[in-house]
């Protein structure tokens, strides 16, 4: 190799070398903390040692000493402090209280809680200041009832019905779904379960005409469609069209869903109003 080519080449590896070094390195978005394992705890410990868990989510299940305040209560000592209780706590009832650990201090759970913060008379204020408090997520009564959930607004006419469309829809597609996935599928259960489904998505399409939503009035149309497809091929026994109809329909009800469906602190499920 000539000298003037070999050192050429030797330049622009050094050029690329001293890029490469000077070269900004793209920056790390850095990866989001795993929650924290809420820690199973008796109320005794906690008060006996509460430097170890501050800061901690924690479960706790115990009496009730009694209520402070609106929103407010003891177990074993120890301070809970609740956004919300939608039923008062009883004195000797047991609840479970899930939340984070803090120090009591009035003016920094005021700034975390903001709004939510529970009143307390003065004379308890000052009892437990320093001491181990909870801020509750949860307080959940022998019922099985969380009272730190606040409930739903109640539903309009139009939701109540919509919301019965959706009982009859639901076990409608489970119980058509199980009619055909026998070793044996059977059409006769399998057109009955599609009736049903017709008579439901015809009422839900109806809420879409006083609730404007495109996408979602489509999407029913599209339900309402399968379901009488499914009904006429259940009734020619037409395992065929059956393959493809069934899973349309699933997937055009998983479509809306995913918009306009909202599962609510309860369990529950409902039209979900802030969705367009």
């Amino acid at each position: 190799m000539k000298p003037q080519v070999f050192g050429a080449l030797a330049a622009c590896a050094a050029l690329t070398a001293t890029l490469a070094a000077h070269q900004t390195p793209a920056p790390q978005t850095p990866a989001a903390k795993p929650p924290r394992p809420v820690v199973p705890l008796a109320a005794t410990t906690l008060a006996a040692d509460p430097s170890r868990y501050v800061g901690s989510p924690v479960s706790i299940t115990a009496p009730v000493d009694g209520a402070i305040g609106d929103s407010a209560f003891s177990m074993k000592g120890v301070l809970v402090l609740a956004p919300i209780l939608t039923a008062p706590v009883k004195p000797g009832a047991y609840v479970t209280v899930i939340g984070d650990v803090v120090r009591f201090d009035p003016a920094a759970i005021a700034t975390r809680m903001k709004e939510s913060m529970p009143v307390l008379p003065p004379d308890a204020a000052a009892k437990y200041q320093g001491r181990p408090a909870i801020i509750a997520t949860s307080v959940i009564n022998e019922a099985m009832t969380d009272l730190a959930k606040k409930p739903p607004p109640p539903m309009s006419p139009d939701e109540l019905n919509l919301n019965k469309a959706m009982k009859e829809i639901g076990p409608g597609f489970t119980a058509l779904r199980q009619a055909l996935g026998g070793a044996t599928p059977s059409m006769t259960d399998a057109a009955t379960e599609a009736t049903t489904l017709v008579n439901g998505f015809t009422q839900a399409s109806a809420f879409w005409k006083v609730t404007p939503r495109p996408d979602a009035a489509k999407w029913t149309e599209d339900a309402l469609h399968a379901a009488q497809q499914i009904a006429a091929a259940a009734g020619k026994k037409d395992e065929e069209t059956l393959k493809t109809a069934v899973p349309a329909l699933q997937a055009t009800c998983a479509s809306c869903h995913g918009k306009y469906r909202e599962r609510l602190d309860d369990g529950s499920y409902r039209f979900n109003a802030a969705a367009k």
